[in-house]
């Protein structure tokens, strides 16, 4: 009889950003010593593969892992531990089964320090809806760690409610700049460009953030319905057909944001039809 466990799919993808060599060998050091002191051979990153010198970061590009839950929560729980010397930046981890997320963790700093600090305070207050509170707090945050690519990006999210289109342009495409790796500058990008009617490019930004995203995040399907959007505003009909069938073909529950936009996905999907008919 197999007694042993099966395996899990697991999903990471995120970077933490340090900010000096002090503090990022402060952090190698403590990475080092959890896992020859307690973790073992139980952490799923050696530390080569995740930390650089040259940018005082740990990095994790996005990859699907077939491990166990002992090493999903002791690799989270280590991520979480060197994440509280970061100044900026979060990991993501997923456990994902038959397409659904069994649990789900978004490891960032949470300290008081003027970047984390101010960062929090920025996104909560955009969340409430006090935008240009939101602002101050987020340029704050700048201001203390100019690399802070998440701070740009909620900034962009900010000035695109204040209809400040053009600063949420230039705050999204620096904080793609930073780290190319987010879809959500990439998507609010997107956002900007289809209201300048720059459909073509609107494209490329939401292509850019189905391909960063996972399907089972909100903001892939958000991104492949404004991809079909701007394809059928740029008269490319056939390409966008494809994209909204394959959006409504996915079944959301009513607390999923996409929910709402199956109406607009079926109107786009029979205008298209409509037009290549002729």
């Amino acid at each position: 009889m197999n007694t042993q466990p099966q395996p899990l799919k697991l999903i990471f993808r995120g970077r933490l950003e340090f900010g000096s060599e002090r503090t990022f060998n402060m952090v190698l050091h403590h990475w080092n010593t959890r896992i020859e002191n307690y973790f073992k051979t139980d952490i799923l990153f050696k530390a080569d593969q995740v930390f650089s010198h040259e940018d005082h970061a740990l990095t994790v590009p996005q990859q699907v892992l077939m491990s166990t839950e002992k090493h999903w929560r002791s690799t989270t729980a280590l991520l979480q531990e060197v994440a509280q010397f970061a100044l900026a930046g979060k990991v993501g981890a997923w456990w994902v089964q038959n397409g659904q997320i069994l649990a789900e963790y978004n490891i960032e700093p949470k300290s008081d320090k003027t970047a984390v600090a101010e960062f929090i305070r920025g996104r909560e207050l955009a969340q409430q809806g006090g935008m240009e509170l939101a602002s101050e707090a987020l340029t704050n945050a700048i201001t203390k760690f100019e690399r802070h690519a998440l701070a740009y990006e909620r900034r962009g999210y900010v000035n695109y409610k204040l209809k400040n289109f053009n600063d949420a342009l230039y705050d999204f495409s620096k904080s793609i700049a930073i780290n190319p790796n987010n879809p959500e500058p990439f998507y609010g990008r997107g956002k900007v460009r289809m209201l300048k009617n720059e459909w073509d490019t609107a494209v490329q930004d939401f292509d850019q953030a189905i391909k960063l995203s996972l399907a089972v995040q909100p903001i892939h399907w958000l991104s492949r319905l404004r991809k079909g959007d701007s394809l059928y505003h740029a008269k490319r009909f056939e390409e966008a057909t494809k994209e909204l069938k394959f959006f409504l073909q996915k079944n959301f529950v009513e607390s999923d944001p996409n929910f709402r936009f199956r109406p607009k996905a079926e109107y786009l999907l029979g205008e298209c039809e409509k037009m290549m008919k002729g």
